[in-house]
């Protein structure tokens, strides 16, 4: 008889201790749940936004490097004696100075962002223009740095004679074309001089950002062929 009592208590103990370990561990799930269930309450998952863009033509960081100590340009190379304005003026120069190529280079840019922004203003805000102008305003102030660097006075913007405003989109982007295959000329024509490692680096650099500045006009005018 005291052997049954025993088992019996035995039984009832354990059956204590079981319901006692379920209760925890149900504790802990549901814990674990409302946990999780606070760190997401209030989230959404964001939408994918559709890629728009039409080329690598964002104002993003071209790499570069420029010594803001370089050894002093010599006499000769700070010699300007231009032949024209832009690309266009420095492809028919014979005489290239190391001031009259980065002169070139400033007028240039400048002239592309000014036509740029007059085709936004005729036809509105759109792409490749919008981001193609951000790139414009970067390389123009990676050529401030090295006028910087030598202690040069950076150019004013002289480019408003200069623009001639399309008549209709596929013109725009047909004058995009050129003005990127002149643009991309005259770094490739200032690139075969024995030129300072600063002056160097931002002329590559400003002639990769233009070579995908063309490639997203050349596109443009396939889509509105």
């Amino acid at each position: 008889m005291k052997t049954y009592k025993s088992i019996l208590n035995f039984n009832r103990h354990l059956t204590i201790v079981l319901m006692v370990f379920v209760l925890v561990a149900i504790s802990i799930l549901m814990l674990s749940g409302c946990s999780t269930t606070d760190d997401t309450v209030g989230k959404t998952t964001p939408p994918v936004q559709e890629n728009t863009s039409q080329a690598p033509t964002t104002s993003q960081p071209i790499d570069h490097n420029v010594d803001m100590d370089p050894d002093p340009l010599m006499a000769d190379d700070k010699e300007l004696s231009l032949e024209g304005y832009g690309a266009k003026g420095a492809l028919a120069d014979k005489d290239l100075t190391i001031i009259d190529m980065l002169m070139y280079a400033v007028q240039d840019e400048y002239l592309a962002r000014g036509e740029y922004l007059a085709i936004i203003d005729k036809f509105g805000s759109q792409r490749p223009y919008s981001n193609i102008i951000s790139a414009e305003e970067t390389h123009l102030a990676y050529l401030k740095e090295v006028y910087l660097a030598y202690g040069l006075d950076f150019p004013a913007d002289g480019s408003a004679e200069h623009i001639v405003v399309p008549a209709n989109l596929l013109e725009a982007a047909k004058t995009g074309v050129q003005a990127e295959i002149d643009n991309i000329a005259m770094y490739e024509l200032f690139l075969t001089y024995d030129l300072p490692e600063n002056v160097f680096e931002v002329f590559s650099a400003l002639k990769s950002g233009s070579d995908s500045h063309l490639e997203a006009f050349q596109r443009q005018v396939e889509k509105l062929k």
